[in-house]
């Protein structure tokens, strides 16, 4: 007689790009061996691979799940709720003093209390100027294996040829389907460097999972702060 299979509880939660619910499971130990081999590895291919498995497992609805759909900071944002519904509220980090890497001490995170932090204004439609405006789209998981630098300027040409989702230039749109890649760096290098400016900001400004954390150096007596953001800081 088989042993009949544990049935994992199922909870509800919203995704914050887009608003729309989704309902999950924890991960199960068979889940957690994969976490933790990937994290082991140091690989950042392992690790995306392993998220996007995961993930893909745990969500029960909608039945059309993509990982590879939603933007960065939903996954990440899903990966610690669902994480905590596994191993419990709270994450052990180890945390090394910026200023002084012969500190670090571990410290317990309340996962609750990590949420998607957004800024005031922000909008994924930029306007370029009177005649156009780009319709942009967040990055997706494929930025946590590669990263994202805005700090060099053909790096953020890669990066806002892949996140552009629309060009509409007075009542014509131009999908990005519809659009080559040389067509793109070809019309973002005409931009002047003050509407290319607009551009980068959305990147600056999109939302992002993050948390700050002070503690003291016991060793110099001084307090510290870090800023925790994106996955690979909470993995």
């Amino acid at each position: 007689m088989a042993i009949p299979k544990h049935i994992r509880p199922e909870y509800s939660t919203t995704i914050p790009s887009s608003g729309k619910k989704i309902k999950y499971q924890p991960f199960s130990v068979k889940e957690e061996k994969i976490l933790m081999l990937a994290a082991e590895s140091q690989d950042k291919d392992e690790m995306t691979n392993a998220v996007i498995n995961v993930l893909e497992r745990c969500v029960t609805s909608p039945s059309d799940f993509k990982v590879e759909e939603l933007a960065l900071f939903d996954i990440e944002f899903l990966f610690l709720k669902a994480r905590a519904k596994s191993v419990g509220e709270k994450i052990k980090l180890n945390i090394t003093d910026p200023d002084d890497p012969t500190f670090s001490t571990f410290h317990e995170i309340n996962i609750d209390k990590i949420g998607v932090v957004r800024t005031e204004g922000h909008s994924d439609l930029i306007e370029i100027d009177e005649a156009s405006t780009i319709k942009m789209r967040y990055p997706d998981i494929s930025f946590f294996t590669e990263g994202i630098d805005i700090t060099n300027v053909s790096e953020v040409t890669s990066v806002i040829s892949r996140c552009i989702s629309q060009v509409i230039c007075g009542e014509e749109v131009y999908n990005r389907a519809d659009m080559t890649e040389e067509e793109i760096s070809e019309w973002m290098d005409s931009l002047t460097m003050d509407k290319y400016a607009k551009i980068r900001e959305f990147f600056d400004t999109m939302p992002k999972l993050k948390h700050n954390i002070t503690l003291k150096n016991t060793n110099t007596g001084k307090n510290f702060t870090i800023e925790l953001e994106g996955l690979a800081d909470f993995f």
